[in-house]
């Protein structure tokens, strides 16, 4: 999986605002928005691409080399944004909650692990199809440990999503496999992840999230370095170092969709995803799914659709309702 994604979505939110206060005309907007659409469109795609080259890649080297020399490279950018933020960099990379903030690192590579672990045994679309159960996981950790009101439309989603879980994975038939539970723990661990990010978010600023998950990821994987680091072949070095290149284009791509865009507007084109995956699996590996992984995938990603609907509507009638009670 993708951790420049996670980090792009967080170091966005804190520059998305400085958009909305230009107020750009009707047209302008619109135009914006179609560009955001766009980037995001071809962020999931460059996604899918990385995936593929994660697969190629764990078949002959350890998953743990991969992810340290990942983030080398995501903790460079973190150190350079912290450096170039208005705070200063001392400012930004203090955190007001610093063991939150270090367990969502060690949270986020535990979930990077388990998903390029998964890529060994799995296809990209089935890998994919049962990670994007991970917003059911979201909301239920948060109605659990935040607190947070979960309607009974809500729920009634999450029972259904998770039905289309069990449809990909089929228990008893056979086909469940330890990559479909590496997948699961994965997405247990990011929705975990998630959670995480919305607690230091109330203290943090999004940079500063950023440069604490980049650090701690490459301190751990590099004190590791001794008992995992092999020497590889030279069309394998150039496919690592293709892959930190394109986690940085798909990470600037969703930076810049997010000053573009609302979130609202383009967390849905995240779902493609999976589109891209199905269609990058069977032109490299000549994988395609089967047609419960299909069934399953498709209910995973309407509950989780719904789910995301009903969140935002509920959103808004908590801002009417406010705005109303400032009114009187």
């Amino acid at each position: 999986m993708n951790n420049n994604k996670h980090f792009a979505v967080q170091s966005a939110e804190g520059s998305a605002g400085a958009s909305d206060q230009a107020q750009p005309s009707s047209m302008q907007t619109e135009r914006n928005h179609k560009l955001g659409i766009t980037l995001v469109i071809g962020a999931t795609a460059i996604f899918a691409m990385q995936d593929a080259i994660t697969k190629h890649l764990v078949t002959d080297y350890p998953i743990t080399f991969i992810i340290m020399a990942r983030y080398w490279v995501f903790f460079a950018v973190g150190t350079i944004m912290a450096a170039r933020a208005d705070a200063g960099f001392k400012n930004t990379v203090r955190s007001r909650k610093p063991a939150i903030q270090i367990a969502r690192g060690l949270i986020l590579v535990f979930e990077i692990a388990m998903v390029g672990l998964a890529f060994k045994t799995m296809g990209l679309a089935e890998v994919i199809a049962l990670f994007q159960s991970y917003p059911l996981f979201v909301t239920a950790l948060a109605a659990i440990f935040l607190g947070e009101k979960v309607g009974w439309r809500r729920w009634l989603a999450l029972a259904v999503g998770f039905g289309g879980i069990l449809v990909i994975l089929r228990p008893g038939s056979g086909v469940m496999e330890f990559g479909a539970v590496y997948t699961m723990l994965g997405a247990i661990a990011y929705a975990l992840y998630q959670i995480l990010t919305r607690v230091s978010g109330t203290s943090d600023s999004a940079v500063t999230s950023f440069f604490y998950v980049g650090a701690v990821g490459a301190v751990l994987m590099t004190l590791g370095l001794p008992l995992f680091w092999v020497s590889m072949a030279p069309v394998d070095l150039l496919w690592l170092s293709l892959l930190c290149v394109m986690a940085m284009v798909a990470h600037f791509f969703l930076i810049k969709a997010l000053t573009l865009a609302p979130a609202t507007l383009l967390q849905p084109f995240n779902y493609l995803q999976l589109v891209w995956s199905i269609i990058v699996g069977w032109i490299i590996f000549r994988d395609m799914p089967d047609l419960w992984t299909f069934v399953g995938g498709f209910i995973v990603v309407g509950s989780g659709l719904f789910v995301f609907y009903r969140e935002q509507k509920r959103a808004a009638e908590r801002k009417k309702q406010l705005l109303k009670e400032n009114a009187v």
